[in-house]
């Protein structure tokens, strides 16, 4: 037995010491598409699943054929997602991507594409890439802003869902743009964000954009609601609250839901509070706005009325108001004015006999501060007024050529005249008075002028033909000497100028002057050259519904088109080209229709239409009154009357005989 023991002691300290080797188990070899994959359990599963294929069978021309993809969980999209190159659908759900490869951008016949429920914070720009997709699916990532770029896919995209991110905003030109829905509209789902941001007034659905805080759109589903969580806060008078930011940590949400960082906000005076313009003016209990600076001013979502308290103004220092003359001497007893600190005071000069104030301070009306103020009114001693001087502007008749001048002040006090420039007349000469000293008389200063006026001969400007015939009234032109003239050719209808003068600009002299503009027929214009616009009348399909016009004008002037009255039918689309002008080469101007009841069919049997040819008589072209669709032919009457009129002849004939 004890032999036994030792022994068995003996194994196990061997055991401990040398070690055991096994064979390796033999590694089955990777599949293809894990490769093709590297390894992206995700992507791999999808392929399986959607082609019912274990891994191992699974080939290239497999993965090509799929046309959905659904892979559940991905942590990442692989490269080689362009082996996928007929996808149409494509659903990333329930992952942790956070980012979205450019490789996506190749599979351009996506028309659907999700990823639902992962961990972006940005719209993947390769998305801008997919030149057929219609539908974009990004509900339940963490994005917070949907860039303007996005419209650039107007042309194909349809549909938009960023349920539950992280958005406060949508980009106006989303709504001036034209999607590429039956509506035009962009079907977009919002619900579950923060946005603020005005929408237009029925854009969205009620279905899917609550939990926002949306002005128009609190129907079906609830729009959340901004509210305040502070004290009511207390500000120094006069506090200007639109130079002050709200406390956002005092904000939040009746949901309880935490607001995005990316908020901001503002302070807004809606008139109704004791505030004046956002000046906390009226010290005690008020109140004010605190609003989205995204939102409008009538949203009430994303605004709330918060409490303050404006604390009394305190007294200012005085202000002390003298008045004093040029030497300094104090002329009148000073004033003490007194008030609260920052508001308006106002010091007013006295009248004090035989003294004129010199000087009004620029502090004369102001508001009270901390420190003391002084203010302080200067006067002079009245001096003797003097008689005034009085200049004038005559010619040598004594006439009035100018306003008169008058100088008046003290005695002793200089006066300076000066001479004027009056248009054609000269200086005779400069009064010896024109500069002195003002008096206890009254003076006058005389500026006698001449009048310059050398009438020259006319100049006669003619318009003639090549053969000597007057085109057009000639023009007389009258001056001064030296004076320069200028003359112009004429427009002349069927005639072109073949000589310019050479003294079409010159100047008056003392000889009469002809100037002749020679002219020729033009024989371009002898006959009009006409241009055609067709007019055709279709609906939605491009079949035409009326008979087509053909409009005819002479080649320069002007057309003007109007849709006609189509019964059944109203016009969904003006051309662009209805105004224009007749030129050589022909126009079409199409105008589209569509059936009243917003079911427009194409009919099974197109029917042909004549055309019809109007000429226009003058430069703006009208459209003719033209038959409606479902007219009656005049046809039918026609043929009536020329039987009728037949069987008369054939009665007359038989008469005869």
């Amino acid at each position: 037995m004890r032999k036994t023991f030792l022994i068995l002691i003996c194994s196990m300290l061997l055991a401990t010491l040398v070690p055991f080797t096994f064979p390796k188990a033999t590694t089955e070899p990777t599949s293809w598409i894990e490769t093709e994959l590297d390894g992206n359990e995700a992507f791999i599963s999808a392929t399986e699943r959607n082609l019912n294929k274990k891994r191992e069978d699974i080939t290239l021309a497999d993965v090509e054929s799929l046309t959905s993809l659904d892979p559940v969980g991905a942590s990442s999209i692989p490269d080689n997602i362009t082996d996928y190159k007929n996808l149409t659908r494509l659903y990333i759900t329930r992952g942790t991507l956070t980012e979205v490869p450019e490789s996506i951008g190749e599979l351009k016949k996506l028309t659907f594409l999700s990823f639902y429920d992962n961990k972006l914070t940005e719209v993947p720009t390769v998305v801008y890439d997919l030149p057929a997709l219609n539908s974009l699916l990004l509900q339940r990532n963490n994005i917070s802003e949907i860039p303007e770029e996005i419209t650039n896919m107007s042309s194909h995209l349809s549909s938009l869902d960023v349920r539950n991110n992280n958005l406060i905003s949508i980009p106006d030109k989303i709504f001036t743009t034209k999607w590429a829905s039956r509506s035009g509209l962009l079907i977009i789902d919002t619900e579950g964000n923060q946005i603020t941001s005005d929408v237009p007034v029925d854009y969205l659905d009620n279905y899917n954009n609550g939990g926002n805080m949306l002005e128009n759109y609190n129907y079906r589903q609830k729009q959340d609601q901004l509210v305040y969580k502070g004290d009511p806060i207390v500000v120094p008078y006069k506090t200007d609250f639109k130079q002050l930011t709200p406390d956002k940590s005092k904000l939040g949400l009746a949901s309880n839901n935490a607001l995005y960082p990316t908020h901001e906000f503002e302070y807004y005076d809606d008139g109704s509070s004791t505030l004046e313009n956002g000046v906390a003016t009226t010290e005690g209990e008020g109140f004010i706005t605190i609003k989205s600076t995204l939102s409008t001013t009538s949203n009430p979502f994303a605004k709330v009325r918060v409490p303050i308290v404006v604390e009394a103004p305190p007294e200012g220092s005085d202000v002390t108001v003298e008045y004093k003359s040029t030497t300094g001497e104090t002329i009148a007893p000073s004033e003490t004015l007194k008030g609260l600190l920052e508001a308006n005071y106002t010091s007013e000069a006295k009248t004090i006999p035989g003294y004129t104030l010199t000087e009004t301070p620029a502090n004369a009306n102001g508001t009270f501060l901390n420190d003391p103020q002084t203010v302080t009114y200067v006067y002079s001693k009245d001096p003797v007024p003097a008689k005034p001087v009085t200049v004038k502007y005559v010619d040598d008749k004594g006439k009035e050529l100018a306003p008169s001048e008058t100088f008046t002040g003290f005695i002793d006090d200089d006066y300076t005249s000066t001479e004027k420039t009056i248009e054609g007349y000269t200086l005779v000469e400069t009064p010896a008075n024109a500069n002195g000293k003002l008096t206890a008389d009254p003076q006058t200063v005389n500026y006698i002028y001449t009048k310059n006026i050398i009438p020259a001969e006319s100049v006669t400007i003619n318009y003639v033909s090549d053969t000597g015939e007057e085109l057009a009234e000639q023009t007389v032109l009258d001056g001064n000497i030296g004076d320069p003239y200028s003359s112009f050719a004429k427009t002349i209808q069927g005639y072109k100028l073949t000589t310019t003068p050479t003294n079409a600009n010159g100047t008056f002299s003392d000889t009469k002057q002809s100037v002749n503009y020679v002219y020729t027929k033009d024989k371009s214009v002898l006959k009009a050259k006409i241009g055609k616009v067709e007019v055709e009348f279709v609906d939605s399909t491009n079949t035409p519904i009326s008979n087509p016009l053909i409009v005819e004008g002479e080649i320069g002037k002007t057309y003007k088109i109007t849709h006609k009255e189509i019964t059944g039918y109203t016009l969904k689309k003006e051309p662009s080209n209805e105004l224009g002008t007749f030129d050589q080469t022909p126009k079409k101007v199409t105008f589209v229709y569509q059936k009243e009841d917003s079911s427009e069919k194409s009919p099974s049997n197109k029917t042909t239409f004549n055309k019809s040819i109007t000429k226009a008589e003058s430069s703006t072209v009208g459209m003719p009154k033209l038959p409606k669709t479902g007219d009656k032919s005049p046809l039918i009457p026609s043929l009536v009357g020329i039987l009728l009129l037949s069987s008369a002849i054939v009665l007359w004939r038989k008469n005869q005989l």
